[in-house]
């Protein structure tokens, strides 16, 4: 099934200026669509989460939009990577794997952690010069200048970390009897939480790409929480809810997912 965007002829229209290009990173998951497709969607992931989880996108999003889920080192076919502690080490290194990737209008989704590290990649690639992007969708995550919410939970015990990990709802019950997976699982998700959480945000010049912002109604990221992204932006687009939790995205995919597609487009074409 693919969404139909309203607007998607503006990116149509693009489409015979590109030829195919092959992406062989390992920041990046792949195939990449044959031949290559007029934009390009960049999703980020959640801490603990890999690229694999937005690959069922390619089979959603317009036809026009190529779905690219951004891999993480230590996971996935990058397993034998040390995952990495430091924000800043990850938004280098994105950046610079993703320069060559930015041949086209592009976009970025990022859910939980993956909207941080998402607008902190967008600011740096803009402070190098970059292409702008035609937009930055964010989930589940509260705007990057507001005080955190919670004490850290990357200095919690094993025990209490896989407790927090179960009460978000994004990992299925019987993944937690396979005590092998588990031990692979909560080292990623502590090195995650420890970028998150000793990352230092420092104020700087809003983006000039729309920001738009998802949620679920019964998540501790609060629709104030999200409208906050405001300041982060000269264009912003505003908030959709959904009914959910942390992991809403998972009951409400399809209808995410033209959400974002429509907007890209507009986005896009208002440029």
């Amino acid at each position: 099934m693919h969404v139909s965007v309203g607007a998607g002829h503006r990116l149509g229209k693009l489409s015979h200026r590109f030829a195919m290009t092959a992406m062989t990173s390992p920041w990046i998951l792949g195939p990449t669509a044959t031949p290559a497709r007029p934009a390009r969607l960049f999703c980020l992931p959640f801490a603990g989460g890999s690229a694999a989880a937005y690959v069922p996108w390619r089979r959603i999003a317009a036809a026009d939009i190529e779905v690219i889920p951004v891999q993480l080192p230590g996971r996935g076919g990058r397993i034998r990577e040390r995952p990495l502690r430091h924000l800043d080490d990850v938004v280098a290194q994105l950046a610079a794997a993703l320069r060559p990737a930015l041949d086209r209008p592009y976009a970025m989704f990022g859910h939980s952690m993956g909207a941080l590290l998402a607008f902190e990649t967008l600011r740096a690639l803009r402070d190098d010069g970059a292409p702008p992007p035609a937009a930055l969708f964010v989930s589940a995550r509260r705007a990057p200048h507001l005080p955190p919410h919670r004490a850290p939970m990357h200095l919690l015990s094993d025990a209490d970390l896989l407790g927090e990990l179960k009460a978000l709802n994004g990992t299925p019950e019987s993944v937690f009897d396979d005590q092998e997976f588990v031990d692979l699982l909560l080292p990623i998700f502590r090195a995650d939480l420890t970028a998150v959480e000793t990352h230092v945000y420092r104020p700087g010049a809003p983006l000039d790409c729309p920001i738009h912002a998802f949620g679920g109604d019964t998540d501790r990221v609060t629709e104030a929480d999200l409208a906050a992204w405001a300041e982060e932006t000269r264009v912003f687009s505003g908030v959709t809810m959904y009914s959910g939790h942390h992991f809403y995205l998972n009951d409400h995919r399809e209808a995410l997912i033209g959400k974002i597609c429509r907007l890209f487009a507009r986005f896009h074409g208002a440029r």
